[in-house]
């Protein structure tokens, strides 16, 4: 009797278990997987992602992110509020490659879905406020990191306060607090294991990655700004910069959470490239030679520290190339302006820079120059049997100009008076402004500076004038507010010759940089 009870029992016990197994929760992950593994491993997923994002391989990362999060949903690792954050997250990377190549420049559709890039920032906007209103997230429990690990580990909440609406379990403990409990019972057992401090993780982000969709339509902005005052003939490069230096300083303490670092740095260096860049052109326009070339130096430090950014992505389940992108077209954009603004640094202080080092050296850095003014100024000049090409400083209301080169701060310097307060900054043959020379036709220039200053300002060919008593002719075109063009011949020419106008039309636009702020629209040449 007591065998036939035992095997009565055991098959009792049998098909317990069996109903047990088929009526198990789906949700519930494997029991060999601990919550706090469950956390780490998806903390190091995001980390993957986000320094993907922020060094221009957005493809890699929103297919990296995209299979990471339907193999979490398909083991029942994630919950469906974390799972629906990850789909977010990755929709930020297409958002962030055509904000990257300029996409948000082109042409307008008519009559099309609106498919923009400011309509998918919007959507993406809309879904981050709603996840980060969706749970509640107490002082406690906010993601921080852990001082034992290397993982970014949030500490846990005291208890588990869920608001109306979470997705939360409320029978949820912490993760990390619950460990022992999750495996010695199964009775308080959440849906997920580390549900709770995963949302909280996931809703701190949704809510800090807002704030960085606001501030990239910022930016949009700012860019739609440069690109039609690329078509204006002079840019207003104060305006620009302080544009972007408000966005520097509103977004200064903003989408700060360490996982979002690397967005962090890749907007901070585009930020303040531009910035630099921009106070590098205002340096140039007022001639000053130390500021302008400091600025241009933080620039390039700033590009090479955005392009070297670290790309460490940590191995798990989904493979990830290591290749490196192509920078995109943002970079590249910003690449060539700072080399345009250094060839155009090259020539308004060339006569400095010619000092420093031997003519063939001097040749051989020019001509490496994306733009080699100096040499179009020398061939244009032989070949044309020009007397004198010039560019002329106005230094009135300059109070900080010091002649060439740098200056002392406490040297004093005489403002400068008369004839001497438009002094050629630049000038071909070098030797052609000697004494005699300067006396017999600065006078004239400076004439026609002052009385043809409207003609010359608002004229887009260059203006001519003939002086019979010089037997001269003065080309002039300006180039920026303080900047004029000046081309000089010893005898009497046409006020028509194209070659002469084409030549300083050329030159004057390409130092105004117009052609460079409206080439950032895709498609342009």
């Amino acid at each position: 009797m007591c065998k036939v009870h035992q095997q009565s029992s055991s098959k009792r016990e049998e098909r317990s278990n069996q109903y047990s197994n088929r009526h198990r929760p789906e949700t519930c992950p494997k029991m060999s997987e601990n919550a706090e593994d469950i956390i780490i491993k998806q903390q190091t997923i995001l980390d993957n992602f986000f320094n993907l994002l922020g060094s221009f391989s957005y493809d890699k990362a929103k297919e990296y992110l995209e299979k990471e999060r339907d193999l979490a949903v398909k083991n029942h690792t994630v919950a469906p509020f974390f799972s629906s954050a990850l789909s977010a997250f990755a929709s930020l990377a297409a958002a962030e490659k055509n904000y990257a190549n300029f996409i948000f420049l082109g042409p307008k559709g008519f009559l099309r879905k609106d498919s923009s890039l400011k309509s998918m920032y919007e959507a993406l906007m809309n879904e981050y406020q709603r996840l980060e209103d969706k749970h509640y997230i107490t002082p406690v429990s906010t993601p921080t990191m852990s001082p034992s690990s290397s993982y970014r580990t949030p500490t846990p909440p005291s208890s588990s306060p869920v608001s109306v609406g979470s997705e939360v379990s409320s029978s949820a403990a912490s993760s990390f607090g619950s460990t022992g409990s999750v495996r010695g019972s199964t009775q308080n057992l959440p849906a997920y294991l580390g549900e709770d401090v995963l949302e909280n993780l996931a809703s701190h982000l949704c809510g800090q990655l807002l704030s960085f969709v606001r501030a990239r339509m910022k930016t949009m902005e700012f860019y739609e700004k440069m690109y039609s005052m690329g078509s204006n003939r002079y840019i207003k490069f104060d305006v620009l910069l302080n544009s972007i230096s408000d966005i520097v300083k509103t977004n200064l303490k903003l989408f700060h959470h360490p996982m979002l670092s690397p967005l962090k740095s890749a907007f901070s260096f585009e930020c303040e490239t531009i910035m630099k860049l921009l106070e590098a052109e205002i340096h140039m326009q007022n001639w000053r030679f130390l500021p302008a070339l400091l600025c241009l130096h933080d620039a390039h430090s700033k590009l090479g520290a955005w392009q070297n950014m670290p790309k460490e992505i940590k191995k798990l389940s989904t493979a990830v190339s290591s290749k490196p992108p192509p920078a995109p077209g943002l970079y590249t954009w910003l690449r060539n302006l700072k080399a345009a603004l250094v060839s155009k640094f090259t020539l308004y202080f060339h006569e400095i820079l010619s000092k420093q080092t031997t003519p063939v050296d001097m040749k051989n850095f020019c001509a490496k120059a994306s733009f080699d003014y100096f040499s179009k100024i020398t061939s244009f000049q032989k070949k044309y049997d020009v007397a004198c090409i010039a560019i002329v400083l106005d230094t009135a209301g300059l109070d900080d100009y010091s002649g060439h080169g740098y200056c002392h701060p406490q040297k004093a310097f005489e403002t400068p008076k008369g004839l001497d307060s438009f002094p050629p900054i630049v000038s071909y043959p070098p030797n052609f402004f000697s004494q005699e020379k300067l006396a017999t036709h600065w006078p004239s220039v400076v004439m026609i500076m002052n009385n043809k200053e409207q003609d010359i300002r608002n004229t887009e060919t260059a203006v001519s004038i003939f002086d019979p008593r010089m037997n001269a002719t003065y080309f002039l075109s300006k180039i920026e507010a303080r900047m004029t063009l000046v081309v000089i011949f010893e005898s009497k020419k046409t006020e028509r010759d194209s070659h002469i106008h084409r030549f300083m039309q050329l030159l004057c636009t390409q130092l105004r940089g117009n052609k460079l702020f409206t080439s950032i629209k895709p498609g342009s040449k």
